[in-house]
């Protein structure tokens, strides 16, 4: 797989696949970004965006790098991770996932991160075992 950064100036062009994958990411995990939201946190640099290639467009993941409040560590935040299907079942995602966490792994390692963080929905955690644990569970109640 071949990851290619996307600069904030060059946004725009790929800005078609990646508003595809949000709005299917915002169907099936609702999150309180916009994806205006996302554009703009990449468009001054907050984001950075990376497009997968296996040779065609496969997906995409947005990261930023973080400092924890506490102990003023660094870590990789994963924003966004999506894969494009291609196979038309979730095989697309078995395969998408352990590609690109080597590439995450060393993108924290090359930014002095001690470690890579990410949430997502419960359906994730089969595609995440064995590389991320569990560290906690975030619970919400709205209030009406």
């Amino acid at each position: 797989m071949r990851y290619e950064l996307i600069a904030p100036a060059n946004l725009h062009s790929a800005w078609t696949d990646v508003l595809r994958g949000l709005k299917r990411i915002l169907e099936k995990s609702p999150e309180r970004w916009l994806p205006e939201d996302v554009y703009a946190h990449i468009k001054i640099g907050l984001a950075k965006l990376y497009l997968a290639f296996d040779p065609h467009y496969r997906g995409f993941f947005i990261v930023e790098v973080k400092h924890d409040m506490f102990t003023n560590e660094k870590y990789l935040g994963v924003w966004c991770l999506y894969a494009e299907p291609q196979l038309g079942n979730r095989a697309d995602v078995a395969q998408f996932v352990p590609e690109t966490i080597g590439y995450l792994d060393a993108m924290a390692r090359a930014n002095e991160c001690t470690r890579i963080q990410c949430e997502g929905r419960p359906g994730w955690s089969e595609y995440l075992k064995g590389y991320f644990r569990v560290s906690k569970v975030k619970y919400e109640r709205a209030i009406v």
